[in-house]
């Protein structure tokens, strides 16, 4: 039986930039041009008979024929890969080596692994986390969670998070006689902040009108985790990171006083060497924290107005 499909090219355009909600991002991925992308995703959408995304002036959406797309797309492109590695050989066995952060391994990653063995029992995976200074590719990692731009010549880049940074704090600031209940009353509290990230709070206060706090003491960490744990405890507010804080706020440990967020100017990505890529072990555990991190993942689009913050 003849089988009717597009054209893989108009498919991996169209996951790629599903993928990466950026036609810019796919063509990087792809090594084309973004008007290349975007007249493929057209070509697809012609010949399917329907838009696959919603393309708005800063971003794309998937629509809902889209979202239903996008698994059946990303399945076959996996059952392809894994019976080509199996049926015509396998790269180097052993574990898969993955590189995190501290913070996100510990409040995001882990948390969530259960699941990946659930489903992939016959992978064995050896996680380390980040150390200062170690330059990017020193580790032999097989795959690592970078936060940054994604542009890492040599390594391909998958964008995991939209980062967002709001106050969080514990439920209990929320009562009393120094409840907070608006920006201004971050003046009766400590405000917890992350080494290396000095300007963060006083772009947030900008964005919310608030002017005369200083923002030069209070508590400092070098990691958001224990920034995150000291707001649990109800030592102050911090100035939380999603994903970092959203298992927190989920489950009630933390409560976000306030609706006002600012996007972070990098984001996490999931980056690999070109010479693991093709291994499947690698492409299975990749897919499942793209997964993992779409089903976990807050819409959020960047006021226009609204400056950005320093990288986490």
């Amino acid at each position: 039986m003849r089988r009717r499909l597009p054209s893989l090219n108009w498919l991996r355009a169209f996951e790629a930039a599903a993928r990466h909600t950026s036609f810019a991002e796919a063509a990087k991925e792809l090594n084309v041009t973004p008007a290349a992308i975007s007249q493929q995703v057209k070509q697809l959408e012609d010949w399917l008979g329907t838009a696959l995304f919603t393309r708005l002036p800063r971003s794309l959406t998937l629509t809902d024929a889209g979202h239903g797309y996008l698994p059946i797309v990303r399945q076959a492109f996996d059952h392809l890969a894994a019976g080509t590695q199996d049926l015509f050989g396998s790269e180097r066995g052993g574990p898969v080596a993955v590189r995190v952060s501290t913070s996100l391994t510990y409040t995001w990653l882990v948390p969530r692994l259960a699941r990946f063995f659930e489903k992939h029992p016959d992978i064995t995976l050896r996680l380390t986390t980040t150390v200062d200074g170690l330059a990017f590719g020193q580790a032999d990692a097989d795959l690592e969670i970078r936060y940054g731009d994604g542009n890492w010549p040599g390594f391909r880049a998958e964008r995991l998070f939209w980062e967002i940074l709001f106050p969080v704090c514990s439920p209990a600031l929320l009562t009393g006689s120094d409840a907070l209940e608006r920006p201004e009353d971050l003046a009766d509290h400590t405000m917890i902040h992350v080494i290396g990230e000095p300007e963060n709070w006083q772009i947030w206060l900008n964005a919310a009108g608030v002017s005369g706090l200083s923002v030069g003491g209070g508590l400092q960490f070098d990691l958001h985790m224990m920034a995150t744990r000291a707001a649990v405890e109800g030592i102050g507010v911090a100035l939380g990171l999603s994903p970092v804080v959203d298992d927190a706020l989920a489950d009630g440990r933390l409560v976000a006083p306030f609706e006002l967020t600012i996007p972070a100017r990098d984001a996490h990505f999931v980056v690999t060497p070109e010479e693991a890529i093709d291994r499947r072990e690698v492409q299975v555990f990749k897919a499942w924290l793209i997964e993992e991190a779409r089903r976990h993942e807050r819409p959020f689009e960047p006021p226009a107005d609204v400056p950005q913050a320093d990288p986490a």
